[in-house]
């Protein structure tokens, strides 16, 4: 019995323990209790890009779309699967409210994906959008 007991305990731990999927509205709405945390957001992609910096390295940006707000996501190298605007995505990352990158420029509301060792970063697809939708 006693077994039983501390595998329904474990089980309720790992649940407690999972990441709870935010919406990026209620993401930026508490910004300041995720700042520097990892969270995961779910939301439509738009703007999709993949670049590549003045020293040769890929990386990937787009924006993620709630209701009401928008965040900013980037990943270091590109996305395999590919979203497309449109597509309902799933970020697992490290969210900033600000970032600055340097003396010029300063990213507000990003979520940084880029796969890291020991964290599930990264981006994937949950719906893709309908044909034509991809605006």
């Amino acid at each position: 019995m006693k077994k039983f007991a501390l595998i329904g305990i474990a089980a309720l731990a790992v649940v407690a323990y999972a990441a709870e999927v935010l919406t990026v509205d209620k993401l930026l709405k508490d910004r300041d209790d995720h700042d520097g945390k990892d969270v995961v957001v779910t939301g439509k992609v738009a703007d999709f890009r993949e670049r590549e910096s003045r020293a040769g390295n890929k990386y990937t940006t787009f924006k993620i779309q709630g209701e009401n707000k928008i965040a900013s996501v980037y990943v270091q190298g590109v996305l395999d699967p590919t979203p497309k605007n449109g597509d309902t995505v799933e970020v697992n990352a490290v969210f900033r409210k600000e970032k600055k990158v340097n003396d010029n420029f300063t990213v507000k509301d990003e979520l940084d994906a880029t796969k890291k060792t020991n964290k599930k970063y990264g981006v994937k697809i949950t719906k893709k959008a309908a044909s034509g939708d991809d605006k």
